[in-house]
């Protein structure tokens, strides 16, 4: 299917989404971030990996989400590995670790509203191009909307700052970054989800020293997951979808795979 052609089903599912009846129904998305905080005792373990070409490069994230004590509060951090192409020299090292706290602004039958606020501790070798060097910050705003028994629709927007970053060579600039993104869900069963995602990011970069260059990324990925329950306590959630490049992305022959499992289970 073309990327035309993935917009059009997307456009198509928002449209037929809005004119139902809303109801309640909860779901994940991929790339995108759902604003429902973890339930009192429910601990949620999340591994992504995405692997992209032309560049032949991956990334691989853990994901640990916990209610502090209900999910009104929840804590989690993210421990990012990456493999880089450089050429002669591929490197796989872990990247900047990120430590996220999401309030519960709003939950209701219909719409969830959540910021998170996060650090970015500077555990990458900026010397190698896995990290900044420094201690950054970054917000999300995650909005949840629950159109019907069948469709939800998900909203994230956010930025990223990290003052004087760091490159290679050690030369220094504040970088500013931002993100959007949006995915349409639809329930096939209650335990099976057809997704379709729309992502792009904003990133600088350190060229020089005080000096910046940027760049963008847009996706569209559809995809699939579905739920199996482990005892009574547990659900693993394993999901696939591709990357598709758009815009600048498309350009550049940007594609690529995302592969997802979740472990959800009740510890307290």
């Amino acid at each position: 299917m073309s990327l035309k052609g993935l917009w059009s089903v997307c456009i198509l599912s928002l449209l037929g989404a809005i004119t139902a009846q809303a109801a309640v129904v909860k779901d994940n998305s991929f790339l995108i971030e759902e604003a429902y905080n973890q339930e009192p005792g429910v601990v949620q373990f999340i591994q992504t990996y995405q692997y992209l070409d032309p560049v032949h490069e991956w990334g691989y994230s853990f994901t640990n989400e916990i209610p502090v004590p209900d999910e009104t509060h929840q804590f989690s951090y993210v421990i990012p590995v990456a493999k880089k192409n450089s050429g002669t020299d591929d490197q796989t090292q872990v990247g900047d670790v990120l430590l996220n706290y999401r309030y519960q602004l709003m939950n209701t039958e219909m719409i969830s509203i959540a910021p998170r606020f996060s650090l970015i501790v500077p555990t990458g070798d900026y010397k190698k191009g896995f990290g900044n060097g420094v201690v950054g910050f970054q917000f999300n705003q995650a909005i949840s909307i629950a159109l019907n028994e069948k469709w939800t629709n998900h909203w994230n927007a956010g930025f990223t700052y990290t003052p004087d970053a760091k490159n290679s060579l050690g030369e220094t600039a504040s970088l500013f970054g931002f993100n959007f993104g949006t995915s349409v869900i639809y329930n096939v069963t209650p335990k099976t989800n057809l997704i379709c995602e729309f992502v792009m990011n904003n990133n600088e970069n350190v060229a020089a020293q005080d000096t910046k260059g940027s760049s963008s990324t847009y996706y569209v990925v559809p995809g699939i997951r579905s739920a199996f329950a482990v005892g009574e306590e547990t659900e693993v959630v394993p999901g696939i979808a591709a990357m598709l490049g758009a815009g600048p992305s498309a350009e550049q022959h940007e594609r690529g795979v995302f592969l997802y499992l979740s472990i959800e289970s009740k510890l307290w």
